[in-house]
């Protein structure tokens, strides 16, 4: 079967499925899209939260390679916000001990119906994601309300791309959702305490309303990198092998980076690196001495002052669960 390339608009989940059917060997089930075994493993199940709002959970293995192109509509209609997931570990060796703590890695990107975004799907690859979908109007409605300072960025007609870091308790929330398993209830509990977290962080940054010269593969370039990053967090960053990786000038990589995650790369990685040590004292099998050199600290010392900075106790104060 021939490599396939799928162009979209952003719409609701159901009249996707109709579309996407229409392409790609599968078949509906009710709130379900399924692939048929010809084609891949997986499927693509949905939940309506409310007038205006979707959940959405993806989870496939494809036997040939996909190409998914989105197309820009005319307005912004309706924001995705897309949570990748995926499992790292970090290695690190000394004095013949071994140490390794293994993560599920989150990556954040909310867009709008007007960007376009063009992805690679290979083949024999398990894609995970869960994602979540507002309408304007619901959005106007239920959020902007409560963050003032956001309707003008949402409101407005331009690309919309935006990412955040995700602290160890999101993620243990981003983990509790299935669909198979959970009622509705708890689910949409869960989501709408999601929105809400994120939606206090963009209010506490200065967006930047028009995004027109945020081409689609800078943004795919500068993911990836920030993947790297979040996969990485004992290693230190060089700012120019950065953006060497994301193929940009210096100054590009930098502009960009604080556009879309509204930080510096310093910053985002020390954030990672904090969260990671967080998430690994709070799970107990390692020693304070034992986090710090997993998280590529030299000595306790600098680690614990890192992480008073960070959080305001000190690493010995944390409490394992």
């Amino acid at each position: 079967m021939a490599n396939k390339t799928i162009g979209y608009e952003l719409t609701t989940p159901d009249k996707f499925f109709v579309e996407i059917n229409k392409i790609l060997p599968s078949y509906i089930q009710d709130n379900e899209f399924i692939l048929n075994d010809v084609f891949g493993k997986g499927k693509v199940q949905y939940l309506k939260v409310h007038k205006g709002l979707w959940a959405q959970q993806i989870d496939y293995r494809l036997h040939e390679d996909l190409e998914l192109f989105r197309v820009a509509k005319a307005k912004n209609d309706y924001f995705l916000i897309d949570f990748y997931l995926s499992d790292t570990e970090i290695i690190r060796e000394s004095e013949g001990k071994v140490f390794k703590q293994s993560f599920e890695d989150v990556n954040m990107v909310l867009s709008s119906s007007k960007t376009e975004s063009r992805a690679l799907i290979p083949k024999h690859k398990r894609v995970k994601i869960f994602n979540i979908l507002m309408s304007r109007d619901w959005l106007l409605q239920n959020v902007l309300e409560d963050h003032e300072g956001l309707k003008e960025f949402f409101m407005s007609d331009n690309p919309i791309y935006l990412s955040e870091n995700l602290d160890f308790k999101l993620k243990d929330f981003l983990k509790q959702i299935d669909f198979n398993k959970n009622n509705k209830l708890s689910s949409i509990s869960i989501i709408i305490q999601i929105i809400d977290y994120l939606f206090v962080q963009f209010n506490k940054r200065k967006l930047i309303t028009d995004q027109t010269n945020i081409h689609p593969d800078d943004l795919n370039r500068l993911l990836k990198v920030k993947e790297e990053l979040d996969a990485n967090p004992q290693k230190e960053i060089l700012l120019k092998e950065l953006s060497v990786a994301a193929d940009m000038s210096l100054s590009k990589f930098k502009r960009l980076f604080k556009i879309i995650l509204g930080t510096t790369p310093y910053k985002c990685h020390l954030q990672v690196k904090m969260e990671k040590a967080m998430e690994t004292l709070v799970q107990g099998r390692y020693s304070v001495s034992e986090t710090g050199f997993l998280m590529g600290y030299a000595n306790l010392s600098q680690f614990s002052k890192a992480f008073k900075n960070h959080y305001g106790i000190l690493p010995s104060e944390v409490r394992v669960q």
